[in-house]
């Protein structure tokens, strides 16, 4: 009697499980368009996969990419981490090859990264659903490939693909079973429970908090808004709307904050790269685009809420949310803002002690590039010309 019961209780916990493994794969064929695999044959699923670029929908999109040949994936995440795929596995072709070709390569070459070994070596990825030939030249080049061709899947089916013994690793801290690694790893990234208070809106971007009776400088991850404060750039358009709805919602404000594993700490100012959640849960970087404040903005990689950021973006564009506005910033290019202010750069500069002041300058550009030296010489603002820590210095000065 006991084991009849024992067997149906088991019975009953492999059903649950099955049933939990089987709506997960209906909801990432109805949004990823993932073709129906038999996810319980891992060499099955290698060998479906071959050749694609896969990003990690339950993680922050990391890219992997599955080499056609072994069936066995290797990391993108970074731009090194691609260029060194692109480099280790690319095959060599000649220039009359590639021209006969046509941009659709032959099946033979399905998935693979191809190099015109007689053009500076120039990569290109043959796309496993047509053989088109998608360039990867540049960084911008290789990450739009990632973005458009990349297929959605979940951290359990990757975790069934072996990973080469070539690749690169990501930082471990998401659920992520890898095969051949027994033990879970759970530490999501999720907004700190602690509430920090804003001491001061610097513009749309940029925000200090007080943490732990400390001051900090943050610069807000994936967003950019139009100047208001830069020392070297006019106030550019919508940039005096994006600081003021920055103040009406951040000032005398509690918030949250969310740092991000795919960028730095810091940037190369030292102001803290984060994300910022409002009391009520919302993301402040992601409704500073959705209400046409800011435009989206990717660093060099991918980030935790790129797609969403992106999405917002083209919604704001496609209802004319803001600075997309008819009429409103016509005569604006955020891709090619014009300088009127002087801009003074210079190649060195004396970082051994504290010995310039803001009187010591006459416009603010002058002091702004010292400070900028001596930050990429030394880290540090070693003048004291960032009275209130965020990246503006001498702000009194014209």
């Amino acid at each position: 009697m006991n084991d009849s019961i024992l067997a149906k209780k088991n019975f009953c916990s492999l059903k649950n499980f099955m049933r939990k493994r089987f709506i997960i794969l209906l909801i990432l064929i109805f949004i990823f368009g993932l073709a129906p695999v038999d996810f319980s044959n891992a060499e099955d699923l290698a060998s479906r996969l071959k050749g694609r670029i896969l990003l990690q929908v339950e993680s922050k999109g990391e890219a992997w990419y599955v080499n056609p040949d072994n069936e066995k994936r290797h990391y993108l995440g970074r731009p090194a981490d691609a260029f060194q795929v692109m480099r280790d596995l690319g095959l060599g072709v000649s220039n009359k090859d590639f021209d006969l070709w046509n941009g659709k390569a032959p099946s033979r070459l399905l998935g693979k990264i191809l190099l015109k070994v007689e053009d500076s070596g120039k990569a290109y990825y043959v796309n496993p659903n047509d053989l088109q030939m998608h360039y990867l030249g540049r960084p911008a080049d290789a990450f739009r490939v990632m973005r458009e061709l990349g297929l959605g899947i979940g951290n359990y089916d990757l975790g069934e693909i072996s990973i080469s013994n070539n690749s690169t690793l990501p930082q471990l801290d998401s659920n992520i079973i890898v095969k051949g690694i027994e033990s879970e790893i759970f530490n999501d990234e999720e907004p700190e429970r602690q509430l920090y208070s804003v001491v001061k809106v610097v513009d749309g971007d940029t925000v200090a908090v007080n943490i732990n009776g400390v001051k900090e400088t943050l610069r807000l991850i994936g967003i950019d808004t139009p100047e208001t404060v830069h020392p070297s750039k006019p106030v550019q358009c919508f940039g005096i709307e994006a600081s003021n709805k920055a103040k009406e919602l951040l000032n005398n404000k509690s918030v949250r904050l969310e740092s991000d594993s795919t960028q730095s700490e810091r940037d190369k100012y030292g102001r803290l790269l984060r994300y910022v959640f409002l009391e009520d849960g919302i993301n402040f970087n992601k409704l500073m685009i959705s209400e046409g404040y800011a435009f989206e903005y990717t660093y060099g990689t991918f980030y935790k809420y790129q797609n969403e950021f992106k999405q917002a973006e083209r919604e704001a564009r496609e209802n004319k949310t803001g600075l997309w506005a008819d009429g409103v910033c016509d005569n604006y290019n955020p891709d090619k803002s014009v300088d009127n202010e002087e801009v003074i750069i210079i190649t060195d500069c004396d970082c051994s002690g504290n010995i310039y002041n803001c009187s010591d300058y006459s416009i603010r550009a002058q002091a702004q590039a010292v400070y900028d030296c001596c930050i990429k010489k030394t880290g540090n603002d070693i003048h004291r010309l960032d009275a209130d820590g965020d990246g503006v210095v001498c702000e009194s000065l014209p």
